[in-house]
């Protein structure tokens, strides 16, 4: 794909290095663009239908049960992500996280705090939240260098 005649390429990954003692633990994340082997494992839950008077149908997005099914698939879906994201660091292992068991992924957060602090925890999320999603910083950034490079042209 190309834009304004210049090849996008693909994904970069975000880069944390986080030093503990005399190692470098250097973390990588890349953008996830394929949620569907997570779609194949975790079916997005639908909501029940209520049936109005007259015998028209309608999803009762309300159901205690559909909103407790929802956030558990929400939050396998970030945990998923996470860990679909974190592969691009080298030899990284989970030792209680198996990636075809949806139910284990959530235990990516708890082997990252027996090893990491609050804060380099945060920050090893933030690589895969940046990687996955621009954040308003990198927007602005790039917005100036843009009018920037636009007042430029005009004043030549």
């Amino acid at each position: 794909m190309k834009m304004n005649g210049k090849i996008i390429e693909g994904p970069v990954p975000e880069v944390i290095v986080i030093p503990k003692g005399e190692n470098e633990f250097v973390f990588k994340a890349l953008p996830v663009l394929d949620f569907a082997p997570f779609e194949e494992l975790c079916k997005t839950p639908v909501a029940p239908t209520i049936v109005k008077k007259g015998g028209e149908t309608f999803p009762d997005f309300d159901d205690k049960g559909y909103n407790e099914a929802l956030t558990a698939w929400a939050k396998k879906k970030n945990a998923w992500t996470v860990m679909t994201s974190l592969k691009a660091t080298t030899d990284l292992e989970w030792e209680t996280v198996v990636e075809g068991d949806p139910e284990t992924w959530p235990n990516y957060l708890t082997e990252l705090q027996k090893i990491f602090a609050d804060a380099e925890v945060s920050l090893i999320l933030d690589i895969v939240y940046i990687a996955n999603g621009m954040n308003q910083k990198k927007i602005d950034d790039a917005t100036k260098r843009f009018l920037a490079g636009q007042g430029q042209d005009q004043n030549t």
